[in-house]
């Protein structure tokens, strides 16, 4: 990835997103051409092998980087949460709005503490960067980040019992496509989801 600069943003966007792209690079007179495209992300949730699924039994998928200290235990613990209260824990309008009319209004998604390693927490207090893996309108399950902080992490309920947290966890490691991507191939006016997306009308409701 670091000999593709850009790569996922680029493999990420749409047309008009690329066209811009392209319009900032030639403005700014750098000497850029776009990355040859990243490996196409598999739907869904890959098949483990047997010893993927023996190591989801015996540990948990998020480990502390060298020489940085370890989430809590009370970091290190998958929750699941309904549709109205992960759109909640948003704290951005817009994206309130996208999710809810793309998510699965009934589904169950569940997130778990996941920083990545240069956002550690120094300490293991401060927010906590949660991986998701969510269930979208069209039953597909994908993976989305969310920051958040530890004492609102903490006041969610925990109600899924430990192994099946560990294996939902990897499972959700596992996922190579994520809300980007799919919002990506998704059309809204044709899906009938509606959403309309900024500067093409007011948002509608659902």
């Amino acid at each position: 990835m670091a000999q593709r600069p850009m790569a996922y943003w680029w493999a990420a966007s749409g047309p008009d997103r690329r066209a811009w792209i392209l319009t900032q690079v030639e403005e700014a007179g750098w000497a850029w051409t776009p990355p040859p495209a990243l490996p196409t992300p598999r739907p869904g949730i890959p098949e483990p092998t047997a010893w993927q699924r023996v190591r989801a039994l015996m540990s948990w998928p998020v480990r502390a980087p060298l020489g940085r200290p370890p989430l809590p235990r009370h970091g290190r613990v998958l929750k699941a949460v309904n549709s109205e209260t992960l759109i909640a824990l948003h704290a951005q309008g817009e994206r309130r709005a996208w999710l809810r009319a793309h998510l699965a209004p009934d589904a169950l998604h569940y997130l778990y503490p996941a920083p990545a390693p240069w956002s550690w927490p120094a300490r293991g207090t401060e927010r906590w960067e949660c991986r998701i893996l969510v269930r979208m309108r069209d039953g597909e399950l994908v993976r989305t980040m969310l920051t958040i902080r530890p004492e609102d992490f903490m006041a969610l309920p925990s109600s899924v019992p430990r192994l099946r947290q560990r294996l939902l966890a990897h499972m959700a490691a596992a996922v190579e496509r994520d809300t980007g991507l799919w919002g990506r191939d998704h059309q809204c006016a044709a899906e009938g989801c509606g959403y309309t997306p900024p500067g093409h009308g007011v948002v509608a409701s659902s």
